[in-house]
């Protein structure tokens, strides 16, 4: 039980973040898939960099259990691109439909449905999928410190500090565009 009140604190409070930011707007991630305004992105490289940071030292520690995922390229191409399509049209991912939803936006419910109805489809569907894009193309379980070979802390600590370079990156990038056309 306190794993998943965890989990609901910690989903309330990045809803509650990506609310305060702005980029539960779909206007917010339009901009952002056109390169107009990666408020977006940068928000959320920061949480995977962040997460990055605190969670594989915990793991280290024996606090928290990270597990790599399994590789089904088929599987995760297909999803990937309807996952996509379903991203570019809404103008939605799930986290940023779910706090517009607590936001009060009537707008994000298409999309709050889409994503369980996809959920119960698939869940529905796997027995028939599962021998056409589960087991070929499969290569069982990975993490990125399996793939470099080196101790999860140091990956997980690279990895986050690699994205708060690229964060700094996007940010004097947009900064400078943005100073070319004003």
């Amino acid at each position: 039980m306190g794993i998943l009140l965890l989990g609901l604190v910690t989903g309330v409070a990045f809803g509650y973040i990506l609310y305060r930011a702005g980029v539960s707007r779909c206007g917010c991630i339009f901009d952002a898939l056109n390169l107009l305004n990666l408020k977006a992105v940068k928000l959320m490289l920061t949480a995977v960099a962040t997460g990055s940071l605190i969670v594989y030292p915990l793991s280290a520690l024996g606090i928290v259990e990270i597990g790599g995922k399994t590789l089904y390229v088929l599987g995760v191409l297909l999803g990937g691109g309807i996952f996509g399509l379903g991203f570019a049209i809404a103008g939605y991912c799930p986290g940023t439909a779910l706090a517009a939803l607590g936001a009060g936006r009537k707008d994000a419910w298409p999309m709050v449905l889409g994503g369980l109805l996809g959920a119960l489809a698939y869940a529905l569907a796997y027995p028939y999928l599962e021998p056409v894009l589960i087991r070929p193309l499969n290569y069982g379980r990975h993490s990125l410190p399996d793939l470099l070979g080196v101790d999860p802390v140091v990956a997980g600590v690279l990895f986050g500090i690699v994205l708060f370079g690229v964060v700094f990156a996007v940010d004097r990038w947009e900064r400078a565009r943005t100073q070319r056309r004003g």
